[in-house]
């Protein structure tokens, strides 16, 4: 007789154990969840932010990713060229412009125009025109045109200094990261990203 009401409390004990640790590991599901809710949140605005370039549309309705103004001017206007043959930064001129890839380019002079006509893919910034070390880390960020690396004849763009100084540190490596990132942002070849942005 004893033995039955402890080995009722014993059990009463081990099931509200049972109970509070489910309840403990679905509080702990639902708080990573919400707190993936608020990654994916903060991408979709970042993309939504990227993708108001007001260019024409292509892949199946997509605008191409590209880092621009509100007039569609990438690289905030410098010349792509200037920084393959002057390594540095030089402050691009409406009237010598190209388009592609979705963005407009501005060049210092007519000669850096042609030599990007002849071959744009060549002279284009890696990652749409956004910040080479943040897309290693799977982020979009703005760019200072004045913090630049030209490596393997490719042209990356850095946020700031420090962010340059952290990709040039190891470029192979952030390359190759940054690389794998960027397919990410690509919808024509990552349909389920269609389907992350609810598209």
């Amino acid at each position: 007789m004893k033995r039955f009401p402890y080995s009722l409390t014993v059990t009463f004990i081990a099931a509200v154990v049972i109970i509070a640790t489910s309840n403990g590991v679905s509080a702990a599901g639902q708080q990573l969840s919400e707190s993936a809710n608020n990654v994916v949140g903060k991408d979709q605005m970042l993309l939504a932010q990227a993708d108001t370039s007001g260019h024409k549309k292509t892949h199946a309705g997509k605008k191409p990713l590209v880092n621009v103004d509100k007039n569609g001017v990438i690289l905030k206007g410098y010349d792509t060229v200037a920084y393959f043959k002057q390594s540095k930064a030089v402050k691009g001129d409406p009237k010598y412009s190209s388009k592609y890839g979705g963005a407009t380019y501005y060049f210092a002079s007519a000669e850096d125009k042609a030599d990007f006509d002849k071959a744009p893919a060549k002279y284009a910034p890696q990652y749409g025109g956004f910040c080479a070390n943040s897309m290693s880390k799977r982020k979009l960020a703005d760019i200072d045109p004045n913090q630049f690396l030209i490596y393997k004849g490719k042209l990356y763009v850095c946020t700031a200094a420090e962010s340059l100084k952290e990709f040039s540190a190891k470029p192979d490596v952030k390359i190759q990261a940054a690389d794998k990132n960027w397919e990410f942002y690509q919808p024509p070849s990552n349909p389920g990203f269609r389907r992350y942005l609810g598209g």
